[in-house]
């Protein structure tokens, strides 16, 4: 199969021609948003030139010819490079890796989308725009296994339309920051260095290596989370507008989870707008998240570092080096004039309040709205239940306490900690709990961010109200988890909202899923428990369940 593919700020059309001028039977797809994109694909092609011509409204803006067929040479990386430099980032690149990006991860509406690892997406030619670019067999199953966190997810995916596109790739090593300090960067590695031999049957390994080592040993949390103002950081700061959140931004939360937007989807009708993300788990699993107050987690506060959306900085090959251009330099280069620091005073209402209203201009429908605040919750309770129930095998399997880190470390780890503990996941968790159940208040105290088509502001909280109550003891919004002894149990979201303190100390993976779903001491739900966390462990968790209870951990490095 032969793809081509045009981004651009605005709608494209797209046809392919052969020499001859006959048309090449080609399909193409179009898409709107941020940025456009027109793809034109072949089946097996014969031998030959063709001609690809791209418009819009009837005006040709390009065209560009290729030859099927012929002898393909493809460059290796000479020296200690672990693949070579052959183009330059921009304003267009960016508009196509938005695109890759968005092709890779894209779903309709309602649709969840899942993935064990990051190569059963790049093996998938009907979703990797680029899959065999090389014409090496890189992209086969078995060959690159990827399997990144959070922090490593964007990484993984622009080293690899870098390498793939032979484009500069370079990142810094980061510190973690500490109490009320961001986190900072010092020197960095780009795609020049290599730990593997030269040599064109090598590359492959090379790439290998930068990924899952040099990318996975080097980057955390913290290389998200550099202060705003920071030029000397990985990422730089994004407006909240339509053209800025597009597909490859990240999202730095400010208890040190990334997230990477997918897509956009415009509201239509009555149907708002969603705009979707992926994050990486330290199991290797992707999965996609729509933004909601409940995912995108949001804290002004300078000392918890720079939350917000961010995009990659334009690497540069210069005097035989890899850099990423600094603040000033991103001012004068076309294509990256987003860069905007103003947002650190925002609070977090006001914050989701004006990436809604970019999502869905015009207002939100406040019942669709807290509908699907309410399937967000739902969605989340249902990843929770398989890492529960992970954590609760390994507990069982391996006979032994999983040890518990001190202080802040409870949500930055490595080892079984990080993999069954779910500190972090729950921390949002309760928050998305207290954004369903004060939606009505959120709505009474800003309703002009609503469309209440004519009703009173009295009327719709009552309406909100009248369908939380019923959708809080709808059976198609219950979880169900496998108690100690394998039983299922089930529980109805207004029973799990009415254990909030008892979900405060829910993440222990030593402690049965009993304990973890909040089981009353003594009801026929807790009766079969087999196992708990040690004393020792119980009573650091009291004393930390301020974190919880207030919804806001301390600072890094307490």
């Amino acid at each position: 199969m032969l793809a081509a593919t045009f981004a651009s700020e605005e709608p494209l059309a797209i046809s392919v021609r052969a020499a001859s001028g006959a048309t090449a039977g080609a399909r193409v797809i179009a898409r709107g948003g941020a940025p456009a994109m027109a793809l034109a694909t072949l089946d097996a092609p014969g031998a030959g030139e063709y001609r690809v011509l791209v418009g819009r409204d009837g005006v040709g803006l390009s065209c560009s010819s290729f030859t099927v067929g012929g002898a393909r040479t493809v460059t290796s990386a000479s020296g200690k490079a672990v693949w070579p430099i052959e183009r330059a980032w921009s304003e267009s690149e960016e508009a196509l890796y938005s695109a890759w990006v968005r092709e890779m991860f894209r779903a309709p509406r309602g649709r969840e989308l899942a993935y064990a690892q990051l190569d059963q997406v790049t093996t998938n030619p009907a979703r990797n725009l680029l899959h065999g670019a090389l014409g090496e067999g890189e992209d086969e199953a078995g060959v690159l296994h990827l399997r990144p966190d959070c922090a490593d997810l964007p990484y993984f995916l622009r080293a690899y339309w870098s390498w793939k596109r032979r484009l500069p790739f370079a990142f810094h090593i980061c510190s973690r920051g500490g109490p009320g300090i961001a986190p900072r960067c010092l020197g960095g590695r780009s795609n020049l260095e290599a730990r593997h031999s030269s040599g064109r049957a090598r590359e492959l390994a090379r790439v290998e290596t930068f990924l899952r080592q040099t990318i996975s040993w080097g980057v955390h949390s913290g290389n998200g989370l550099t202060a705003l103002e920071d030029s000397r950081a990985d990422f730089y700061p994004v407006a909240l507008k339509r053209q800025a959140l597009r597909p490859g931004t990240i999202y730095a939360d400010p208890y040190g989870h990334i997230l990477m937007l997918v897509e956009m989807i415009e509201s239509r009708g009555d149907e708002p707008g969603e705009l979707f993300a992926i994050d990486g788990q330290p199991d290797g699993t992707i999965t996609r998240k729509r933004f909601w107050e409940g995912t995108f987690l949001w804290d002004a506060d300078p000392g918890r570092g720079g939350t917000g959306f961010k995009r990659f900085r334009p690497a540069v090959y210069r005097d035989g080096e890899v850099e990423l251009l600094s603040d000033d330099e991103l001012a004068s280069a076309p294509g990256y004039g987003d860069l905007w620091t103003a947002r650190a005073g925002l609070s977090r209402d006001r914050f989701h309040e004006r990436v809604q209203s970019v999502i869905t201009p015009g207002g939100r429908d406040p019942i669709k709205a807290q509908r699907r605040a309410v399937v967000a919750l739902h969605e989340a309770l249902l990843t929770r239940v398989d890492f529960v129930e992970r954590g609760a095998a390994v507990a069982r399997m391996r006979g032994q306490v999983i040890p518990m880190p001190r202080g802040h470390k409870v949500f930055e780890t490595t080892g079984p900690w990080e993999t069954f503990a779910t500190p972090g996941r729950d921390l949002r968790l309760l928050i998305a709990m207290d954004v369903v159940k004060g939606f009505s208040a959120r709505v009474r105290k800003n309703s002009s961010g609503y469309q209440l088509a004519g009703a009173s502001v009295d009327a719709i909280v009552g309406q909100l109200d009248d369908a939380l109550e019923r959708q809080l003891e709808d059976e198609r919004y219950a979880v169900k988890y496998r108690r100690s002894d394998g039983s299922e149990w089930t529980l109805r979201l207004g029973e799990l909202l009415a254990r909030l303190e008892a979900l405060e100390l829910g993440y222990n993976p030593n402690d049965c899923p009993e304990r973890r779903w909040g089981a009353p001491e003594g009801s026929e739900e807790a009766s079969t428990c087999a196992f708990e966390a040690p004393k020792s462990q119980r009573a650091r968790m009291e004393k930390q369940r301020s974190w919880f209870r207030d919804r806001r951990p301390p600072a890094r490095g307490t």
